[in-house]
């Protein structure tokens, strides 16, 4: 649990991470350094040739670095390696380097490694501050008051067949291992295996970091859902990342055999890892992303019939598979807007769709094809990212993720020309993730409603904030203090304190609640959008949590709810997007997961659950 500042008889409390959200602080360029620092990476990983788009030269935001490579938002130490590739720390300020992009991809080059890591690290948060127009706040425990916080990086973590994301210990390690004795895809036999080397496992794990900054209590595994997302969402993250690298989706697409093999060659996570661990000799990865087989490009409300093969939701999937419900979801509803947007391509070469695969491409068709599907893949990626500002801060479920997603999108795109909105809640549909206490599968009823009252916090109005230099960037961590009293008290007033479903110190406790912490401001942080048609829009989003002690049965555990508010420039809150105490229903179904699906993360002394740490290494280690 986060530090609280002293609050001696207040209402609320305030989280230490408020304050730490000033500590991250991106490079400020200067105004005749270059926009971008050219770097080549493995796209995928080292197994797939580059003749199929497996290296590419990609743009990473520039900024001055230090030896390791060392920079403002990670710091990459390769202590560890194996002895054959031990080096010295990288230095990408090399004046040779800085002409070359960087090293060329090697597995067998110690130095490529800490290269590949911090590309695609960068290139990942950048993705994330694009979307949400601010920095991201790391949530490492790291209470230290010097600046910038960085998270620490190690490509080569440990001899495991594994890479990780702590909080504990602030760093993302990424394992290294030696293959089978049996032969697979293009791996030696015995040959060594390096995680820090596959795009995909390193651009998943860093968005665990980042997911973690965003949301902390999304790591307390209070429902099959939430492991499950927290997997989901990194898989998403990873994949459309490769689909905005249009020379790569341009590349797959001229090598395709099927309508879906590209599709398969750029989703499949971790390849090379997945044929590292293969005892059959069969090249296949360890764990696909998305269920190709089921995937279909739809315009019609037909249903398919339970006999198809198709990924559905099932509460007793372990985390990755119920993960992977929701990026096939979300990836079949990206298929499905891409197709509608190619088709007119087809018509103007006059070319049948359904001969894709079967029939050379001109070299015209292809980039355009590319070009739209990596446009498609940018937005779908912002709106991913963009629908966390409007989760409940606790308790996630992946029905309430679409409610999200189509609040998020409709803030910046009234009109749904191309129907994004209505692929998503087709594709949930299809795949049975349904919200709770919506009346209608419809895109006004999915969506989360304004409160009923006009509420209004002037002192949250953009006219009261400092920003430096821009609204992205905190002023100060007094300024984030100051911003967080005022959620505090406004929040927690015996007049408001029904609308956002706190429970205020001193009332009376609900039936079945035993005790209730103060509610805790977490974060307070600007939110910066920009539209496909330029429009830009600001709100300020913030969380409120609180942890009440229940007893269902006999059995006591703790129970976390609050509420995300988002407040537009005028102070007005136009979101309260709660997880409520008073459910029955709610605790009873975390009880239940505690004492089944999930109690591998928790532990019970007498009647007394506690939950264990390291829960993504027990994910990962599943």
């Amino acid at each position: 649990m986060p530090k609280r500042q002293s609050s001696a008889g207040r209402t609320f409390e305030i989280s230490t991470r408020v304050a730490r959200q000033a500590l991250v602080r991106r490079y400020q360029r200067d105004r005749n350094a270059p926009l971008t620092r050219p770097l080549r990476i493995y796209t995928l990983d080292p197994s797939v040739s580059d003749r199929i788009g497996g290296v590419a030269t990609v743009r990473v935001p520039y900024e001055k670095l230090e030896p390791g490579p060392i920079g403002s938002l990670f710091k990459v130490i390769s202590d560890g390696a194996p002895k054959i590739l031990r080096h010295e720390p990288l230095d990408l300020d090399d004046p040779y380097l800085l002409l070359s992009s960087g090293l060329r991809p090697s597995p067998a080059n110690g130095q490529f490694h800490p290269q590949m890591v911090y590309a695609v690290c960068s290139l990942t948060y950048a993705a994330f501050r694009r979307a949400l127009g601010r920095d991201i706040s790391w949530a490492t425990n790291d209470d230290s008051a010097h600046e910038p916080l960085r998270l620490i990086v190690r490509p080569f973590g440990a001899r495991v067949a594994n890479a990780g994301y702590s909080r504990e210990a602030g760093d993302l390690s990424f394992g290294f291992f030696n293959a089978g004795k049996k032969r697979a895809g293009f791996t030696l036999r015995d040959g060594i295996i390096c995680t820090a080397l596959s795009h995909d496992i390193v651009a998943h794990e860093t968005t665990h970091a980042l997911l973690d900054g965003l949301r902390s209590l999304f790591l307390n595994p209070t429902n099959v859902d939430v492991p499950a997302f927290h997997e989901g969402f990194s898989d998403l993250v990873a994949i459309f990342l490769h689909f905005t690298y249009p020379e790569v989706v341009e590349r797959a697409i001229g090598e395709w055999e099927t309508e879906s093999s590209g599709i398969t060659m750029l989703t499949d996570l971790a390849r090379e890892f997945g044929y590292a661990r293969s005892k059959t000799g069969r090249a296949k990865a360890l764990r696909s992303g998305v269920d190709v087989e089921g995937i279909a490009a739809f315009d019609s409300d037909v249903l398919p019939g339970k006999e198809q093969a198709l990924n559905r939701y099932d509460p007793n999937l372990e985390p990755h598979a119920l993960g992977s419900v929701l990026v096939s979801a979300v990836f079949e509803a990206f298929v499905t807007v891409v197709k509608r947007k190619i088709d007119r391509f087809f018509r103007i070469a006059d070319l049948d769709p359904k001969m894709l695969g079967q029939i050379p491409l001109g070299e015209d068709l292809i980039k355009a094809i590319a070009q739209e599907a990596s446009k498609v893949a940018g937005q779908f990626l912002n709106v991913c990212i963009r629908a966390i500002d409007y989760c409940p801060p606790a308790d996630m479920e992946l029905g309430e993720y679409l409610r999200a997603l189509i609040t998020a999108d409709s803030e910046v795109e009234r009109e749904d020309k191309w129907g994004f909105r209505e692929a998503l809640m087709r594709s949930f549909r299809r795949r049975d993730i349904f919200p709770n206490h919506v009346p209608f599968m419809t895109e006004d009823a999915v969506q989360w409603q304004p409160p009923d009252n006009t509420l209004c916090i002037p002192e949250l109005a953009f006219a009261k904030l400092r920003f430096d230099g821009e609204p992205g960037r905190p002023a100060s961590a007094k300024e984030m203090i100051r911003q967080a009293d005022a959620l505090g008290r406004f929040v927690t007033h015996p007049a408001h304190v029904i609308h956002f479903h706190l429970i205020r110190p001193g009332s009376a406790l609900p039936k079945g609640i035993v005790q209730a912490s103060p509610p805790m401001v977490e974060s307070v942080r600007v939110a910066r959008r920009v539209a496909p048609d330029g429009q830009v829009v600001f709100d300020l989003v913030a969380e409120v949590t609180q942890s009440c002690t229940v007893n269902v049965a006999g059995n006591m555990f703790d129970m976390d709810g609050g509420c995300t508010v988002v407040i537009d420039p005028q102070g007005e809150v136009r979101y309260s997007i709660s997880k409520r105490f008073t459910s029955d229903a709610r605790r009873a179904r975390q009880h239940a997961a505690m004492s089944g699906p999930l109690k591998e993360f928790w532990t019970k002394s007498g009647r007394r659950y506690k939950q264990k740490p390291g829960v993504l290494q027990r994910v990962h280690a599943s």
